[in-house]
C-alpha cells in the first residue's frame, strides 16, 4: 500500500494474521509504517545499501506512540540524507548491538591491561589484575562499557565503604579504564568514574623509635640464630590436601632464611622499597662510590646513596654461582620473592603488631629528617622522583628547629641568668639508636 503517511492512516491500517502490513509514505522516500499481527505499529525505513549493487536493507525508525508520524518522518529524512552521505544505518546499528552484547567490562578489561605491559610495572600491572578480578568484573563485568553510568561506579564504590582506600583505588582504575576505551574509539561522551565523590584518606604516618628498632633488631638476631615462632595469623595446621606445603604453618621455632633476614636490614637501613631491596643486582651497586643504581622502581631509573653500613651487609652477601641477584631465591635465577613471612613474625616477636615493612621507609625518613637533612636529600635517599612524596616528613624538620631553638634560647638564658627567663626546663636534645 502507499500514501501520505498521516495518524488517521496509521490508526486505520487493520492488522493481517498471517504477515505484516506495510504502507509506505509517498513524501519520503522508503519511508513507512508496519503493523505487526499482534497490531504493534512501528516506523521502518527501506532502502539500498551505499556501494551494494542491489542490496536493500530495512531499518527500524521506532514505535509509533513513543514516535508521532511526523517525528519518524523528520527522522527518516535525516536517515536519507546520512545514507546520500555513503553511510550504512542499518550496518551501524547492528554493529552497536552487536558492540553491546561482546564489548562488555569482562570482555575489554583484559586488553586494557594487556595495553599497559609496556607502559607500567609490572606489579601495578598485576594489582590492576587484583582490583578487577576481586572487586570490578564480579559488580560490572556484565554490562557493555557503553551503558556503564556514574551511578554503577558510585554504587560500586559506596559497597567498599569498609575499605575505603581500596574503594578509591578501584574508582581511580575504573577512571583510567574508561579514558582508554575512549581514546580507543569505544566509547563516547563522560566518564562514569569521573565525578565519583571519593572517601577520605588519613595518610599513615608510623615512624620507629630508636627503642622500637632495638626491639626489631634483637628479634632479627634470634631468627637468624635460635630460630623464633611464626606469627600468629600463619599458625595453623597444614591442609591435608597440599602436602608438599607439611610444616610450612609449624608452631615450631623457625631459623629464617639469612638470605631474607640480610634483605631487611637492608630495608632498614636504606629505606627501599622491598621490591627494590628483593631485586638487587650485584652490578648495580659501586661499592667505591656508595652507590647503586635501580633500573626498574617505581619512580624510574634510580641512582641511590648507601650508607657504609649498608654497603657492608652486601658486601657480606655470599655471591651465588648463577645467580645475578645479592638476595637469591630457591629458584636459580631468580631473586627472593618475598619477605613478608618473615617479617610478620619478627613483628611479632618485637611486640610491634600493626607495623608494616613500609614503615621502615617513613622511619628512615624521620631518623634523616630529625638529624636536619633537608627533604631534597631526603626525597635522593629514598628515590622520590617528585618532592611532593617528601613533604609529608617537613613537619619533622619542623621539630628540629624547635629543638635547635630550644637549645639555643637555653644558652642565652644561662649567660643572661636564672631571673631573666623563664622557670621550665628547655626540651632536651632526644638522640635516636643506632641501627642494628
Amino acid at each position: 500500500m502507499r500514501g501520505k503517511i498521516t495518524q488517521k492512516k496509521v490508526i486505520a491500517v487493520k492488522p493481517n494474521a498471517a504477515k505484516d502490513e506495510l504502507l509506505w509514505d509517498t513524501e519520503a522516500k522508503g519511508f513507512g509504517l508496519r503493523v505487526k499481527p499482534s497490531g504493534a505499529r512501528s516506523f521502518v525505513l527501506s532502502y539500498y545499501a551505499p556501494g551494494l549493487y542491489q542490496t536493500r536493507r530495512r531499518l527500524t525508525i521506532g514505535a509509533y506512540g513513543p514516535l508521532t508520524v511526523d517525528e519518524a518522518r523528520k527522522k527518516a529524512l535525516e536517515l536519507l540524507a546520512r545514507i546520500a552521505d555513503g553511510e550504512d544505518p542499518a550496518l551501524v546499528a547492528s554493529d552497536e548491538r552487536r558492540a553491546t552484547r561482546e564489548e562488555t567490562v569482562k570482555a575489554m578489561f583484559p586488553a586494557f591491561l594487556q595495553d599497559g605491559v609496556d607502559i607500567r610495572r609490572e606489579s601495578t600491572l598485576s594489582y590492576y589484575e587484583s582490583l578487577g578480578r576481586l572487586y570490578i568484573l564480579p559488580t560490572l563485568g556484565h554490562l557493555p562499557v557503553k551503558r556503564v553510568a556514574q551511578k554503577d561506579v558510585t554504587e560500586l564504590h559506596r559497597s567498599l565503604r569498609d575499605k575505603k582506600v581500596t574503594a578509591n583505588r578501584v574508582v581511580q582504575l575504573l577512571r583510567g579504564f574508561f579514558y582508554w576505551l575512549e581514546r580507543r574509539g569505544y566509547v563516547t561522551g563522560e566518564n562514569p568514574a569521573k565525578h565519583t565523590e571519593r572517601f577520605a584518606e588519613k595518610a599513615r604516618e608510623r615512624f620507629l623509635t630508636g627503642e622500637e628498632i632495638s626491639r626489631l633488631g634483637e628479634a632479627l638476631r634470634l631468627a637468624e640464630t635460635q630460630g623464633i615462632e611464626p606469627a600468629p595469623q600463619h599458625r595453623k595446621p597444614p591442609s591435608a590436601n597440599r602436602p608438599k606445603n607439611e610444616g610450612m604453618f609449624s608452631t615450631a621455632p623457625q631459623i629464617a632464611n639469612p638470605a631474607a633476614v640480610a634483605a631487611l636490614r637492608l630495608l632498614m637501613f636504606t629505606g627501599w622499597r622491598e621490591k627494590e631491596a628483593l631485586t638487587l643486582r650485584w652490578d648495580a651497586v659501586d661499592f667505591a662510590r656508595g652507590m647503586a643504581t635501580l633500573e626498574d622502581t617505581k619512580s624510574g631509573r634510580s641512582i641511590r646513596p648507601i650508607s657504609a653500613p649498608a654497603l657492608a651487609l652486601i658486601a657480606a652477601q655470599p655471591k651465588l654461582q648463577g645467580s645475578a641477584y645479592v638476595f637469591p631465591g630457591r629458584v636459580e635465577g631468580k631473586p627472593l620473592q618475598e619477605i613478608q613471612r618473615l617479617w610478620y613474625a619478627v613483628r611479632a616477636a618485637a611486640k610491634l603488631e600493626g607495623v608494616r615493612l613500609h614503615d621502615l621507609r617513613h622511619s628512615v625518613a624521620a631518623i634523616a629528617a630529625g638529624q636536619g637533612h633537608s627533604l631534597i636529600l631526603i626525597g635522593k635517599l629514598l628515590g622520590h622522583k617528585d618532592q611532593r612524596s617528601t613533604a609529608r616528613y617537613a613537619h619533622l624538620s619542623d621539630d628540629v628547629r624547635k629543638v635547635m631553638a630550644d637549645s639555643v634560647g637555653a644558652h642565652i638564658q644561662e649567660a643572661l641568668g636564672a631571673s631573666a627567663g623563664s622557670a621550665t626546663e628547655p626540651a632536651p636534645i632526644r638522640r635516636l639508636r643506632a641501627l642494628p
